[in-house]
């Protein structure tokens, strides 16, 4: 238990600091505490100004899910969450296809 729980930390460990990488294309810094097996970060709208844009996560969930075969959970109707998509730390591999299908399609 305790090697899955270091695993586990560790990856959240990389995705939180490779999640910086797509602050240019409207990826929000992460939300809330980084005691669990998963990150809050809020889709920012594209016009630069920093506000979290509940529409463009929709589209954001929507085009991963159903165009790119990964999964992650629109929070954004959820209260201190607006534009929030909720991103499961998986294996290094999994977290690797995530973080690369989640750039291509911030960028669209």
């Amino acid at each position: 238990m305790r090697a899955k729980v270091s695993t586990l930390v560790q990856g959240r460990a990389e995705l939180l600091q490779k999640f910086t990488s797509l602050a240019p294309l409207g990826l929000g810094g992460a939300i809330g505490g980084n005691d669990a097996n998963f990150i809050l970060v809020p889709a920012l709208t594209k016009d630069g100004s920093g506000k979290p844009d509940s529409e463009r996560a929709q589209r954001v969930y929507k085009a991963l899910a159903e165009e790119n075969g990964v999964v992650v959970r629109y929070r954004g109707g959820e209260m201190g969450c607006q534009g929030c998509l909720r991103i499961t730390v998986g294996t290094e591999e999994e977290n690797e296809v995530a973080l690369s299908k989640l750039g291509e399609v911030l960028r669209v």
